[in-house]
């Protein structure tokens, strides 16, 4: 069975009552727009519920966020502690077990042994991580409110987004309760850096390009880009400036990645095709049909927007010089032209010193 947009209004049930395939009409009406547990989509009223930690609570604990505050896309702040979404507590459980204690001992420790752990198939439970996280900041949004003051209108953030385009990255965010497995070409673009030479001291970081499926991870000094919709076309488009990466870099040349990611992933002229597939109600696979990779030409203006966008907290900060300057509406000018890099200059890895140099 697949999720393309003919057999979207079927939903399958295993022998034993579980929902493998979820129709995005049911995902839509009862996850989105409704309070079933986004996992399994059973109702409140029929379960007991203890909702999901948006950012993992080993996040919260590791990092010392349960007293802080996280800052919403409309600057409104909340306390990490309360940031949730619905999830009943049998597969809050499941989650904590299946994929947030297995990504904790993952992530834990300096790049180095990050990366000797990292086998195909802790690349599969970390990109199913990625995907959880980013889902749950999403389906957040639509209890947030886009204005502050009610009085302007009653619109949520989540209205924006096409609910429909999220009904794959769904099935991959279930996939530790169907147990579905993933097949090659379902796991996109994904690189893990090193980052040093700390400009903001932050120690967790999270950005995501909402409309691009795109995000920066930073988990103490591993930073992780991952676009969860592209089967690898980022990767493949910008590999000429990726490989030439040969050590630790920046939080800015790790926005910029994101960017370069977000970029390839709007311009792709012919998408990959997701499907889930179901055999006699008992198993399911998620596959991909990935066409050959094919972009519209380089707009520098419209990277220029990208990673003005990702690194703007950066510039507002006075953090980044540019031209000699850091008053931050010449170096915002200059980044929108798109001829601004971090990452590489005349086909040369930037080494990093050069930010910590530059923002002292």
């Amino acid at each position: 069975m697949s999720d393309t947009p003919e057999q979207r209004d079927m939903t399958l049930v295993s022998h034993d009552g579980h929902i493998l395939l979820m129709s995005c009409k049911q995902f839509v009406d009862e996850i989105v727009l409704g309070d079933a547990c986004f996992v399994c989509g059973v109702s409140p009223r029929d379960k007991p519920f203890n909702d999901e930690h948006i950012i993992p609570r080993w996040v919260l604990r590791r990092f010392g966020l349960f007293d802080k505050q996280i800052t919403l896309p409309t600057g409104e702040r909340r306390h990490y502690r309360g940031y949730r979404v619905p999830c009943c507590v049998n597969c809050n459980s499941l989650l904590g077990d299946t994929v947030e204690t297995p990504i904790s001992q993952l992530l834990d420790g300096d790049y180095q042994a990050v990366a000797q752990r990292l086998d195909e198939p802790a690349l599969r439970l970390l990109f199913t991580w990625l995907a959880l996280l980013f889902f749950k900041v999403h389906l957040k949004d639509r209890s947030v409110r886009l204005h502050k003051d009610p009085r302007i209108g009653p619109e949520v953030i989540g209205d924006a987004y096409d609910w429909g385009d999220m009904h794959h990255l769904h099935a991959i965010v279930r996939s530790p309760y169907t147990k579905a497995s993933l097949l090659p070409g379902v796991i996109g673009s994904l690189r893990i850096y090193e980052i040093t030479s700390e400009i903001t001291h932050d120690a967790w970081d999270y950005l995501d390009f909402s409309y691009d499926q795109t995000m920066v991870v930073r988990v103490g000094r591993v930073g992780i880009v991952a676009t969860l919709n592209d089967s690898t076309a980022g990767e493949s488009a910008w590999s000429d400036r990726l490989d030439v990466i040969d050590g630790p870099i920046s939080e800015l040349q790790l926005r910029e990645i994101g960017a370069m990611f977000a970029l390839a992933n709007r311009d792709l002229i012919d998408r990959p095709v997701f499907s889930t597939l179901i055999y006699d109600k008992t198993f399911a696979m998620i596959a991909c049909r990935r066409p050959p990779l094919k972009l519209k030409d380089f707009d520098p203006e419209a990277f220029g927007e990208v990673l003005l966008f990702a690194v703007r907290n950066y510039v507002e900060a006075r953090a980044i010089t540019v031209d000699s300057s850091r008053d931050p509406e010449k170096v915002a000018a200059a980044i929108a032209t798109g001829h601004v890099r971090f990452l590489t200059f005349n086909g040369e890895f930037i080494r990093p010193e050069i930010f910590r140099e530059s923002a002292s």
